[in-house]
């Protein structure tokens, strides 16, 4: 490949995540192919280059990456590029030696890298739990104990119990109380429904078995704005701008599947118009005012976690839970949001314009300290 087709007046742009072949020889990368797909786009009509690599084509010696040419996606030795956006799947991955060694070279070699490891939610609740303007917002959390859940279920009808580095609605618990009964669900098997009622002692013995030795945490259950038994709750997309600043880049309603009590689109669950459900819920003036409420609430939550987050973060997904009284509840935060859920078949999504946008902005900081040579 010639590389004197970018000049460097452009930044070189790539993506970091597991790749693997098809038998004939097509890489495909992962949940975020067709991402990557709008973000070369993007990248090739600016006069830049853009690739995908994975851990084990990159070394102080050199990188191999995908870039695309011709029609087809071509692995070839390239330059090191100027920002990396990091969309490693795995959290074992991250923890891992190679990834260490990843990011030491990076640093060595003045590479911009964002978003550069998972948050869990723990270290989210901590972060969010410092600012007083937020914790109203916040459901009551703490770390897992049999101690900590008793007092949680003399506290709320309603709790989960969820893993602090889980993702994708995995591994969670709920656990009610009806009429001094105790019942318990979990995430990865909606088809069984809840237990039969259960006494304290029964329930601690069954959670403990789930948990074992993998950290916890316990939050209170938020009685959710919903549809016949089926829990919404939004995604509010934040990307951090040009002046640094976040901004929203999309919000998305997500619904439950049936018999689900994650609105997670991994467990089946569907997307739905925020201001339409806001609107049914609360009047279109007052769903229009929640909306624009929760956007900010967002913002808030992006800023809060950005400014305590190890690294740099870019691009965040905030979860945000209206109850049936109004109020707004930050939920979750996710630094690596899932990119199925803003889908539009044809289109360049808002996101990949405004990754590429703030890779550009980082370029334009530090391109004339470092010129075009290290390739």
């Amino acid at each position: 490949m010639d590389h004197a087709v970018n000049n460097h007046a452009s930044p070189i742009i790539a993506v970091l995540t597991e790749i693997t072949l098809s038998e004939s020889n097509e890489p495909t990368f992962g949940r975020v192919h067709g991402f990557c797909e709008e973000l070369c786009k993007l990248v090739i009509d600016s006069g830049g280059l853009f690739y995908v690599f994975s851990l084990k084509d990159f070394t102080i010696d050199g990188i191999f990456g995908f870039h695309f040419e011709g029609g087809s996606w071509k692995k070839s030795k390239l330059p090191f590029p100027d920002v990396i956006y990091n969309r490693i799947p795995s959290r074992k991955t991250e923890r891992g030696k190679r990834y260490s060694a990843f990011l030491e070279i990076s640093k060595k070699l003045d590479i911009k890298v964002f978003n550069h490891r998972f948050l869990t939610k723990w270290e989210v609740h901590e972060w969010l739990s410092k600012k007083k303007n937020l914790q109203p917002f916040l459901p009551d959390t703490c770390l897992y104990s049999e101690k900590s859940l008793r007092k949680m279920l003399t506290l709320y009808p309603e709790v989960f119990i969820k893993p602090l580095s889980g993702s994708q609605g995995r591994g969670i618990i709920r656990i009610t109380t009806q009429k001094d009964q105790l019942l318990v669900s979990f995430s990865s098997q909606p088809e069984a429904g809840p237990s039969g009622a259960l006494d304290i002692e029964d329930l601690i013995s069954l959670v403990q078995k789930k948990v074992g030795n993998q950290l916890y945490l316990i939050q209170q259950g938020i009685p959710l704005l919903g549809i016949e038994d089926r829990v919404i709750d939004i995604r509010v997309l934040c990307h951090r701008g040009t002046n640094e600043k976040w901004k929203v880049t999309s919000a998305v309603g997500r619904l439950s599947a049936e018999n689900h009590f994650t609105a997670n689109l991994a467990r089946g669950g569907e997307i739905v118009s925020p201001l339409k459900i806001l609107s049914a819920y609360f009047n279109r003036k007052a769903g229009i005012q929640k909306l624009r409420l929760l956007k900010e609430l967002a913002l808030e939550a992006a800023d809060c976690i950005s400014e305590n987050a190890p690294g740099l973060i870019a691009e965040l997904g905030i979860d945000i839970g209206v109850d049936v009284d109004g109020n707004l509840w930050v939920i979750e935060a996710n630094s690596k949001p899932s990119k199925n859920f803003e889908q539009e078949a044809s289109k360049i999504r808002p996101s990949a314009k405004a990754i590429i946008a703030y890779c550009h902005s980082l370029f334009s900081r530090q391109s004339g300290a470092e010129g075009g040579d290290r390739e």
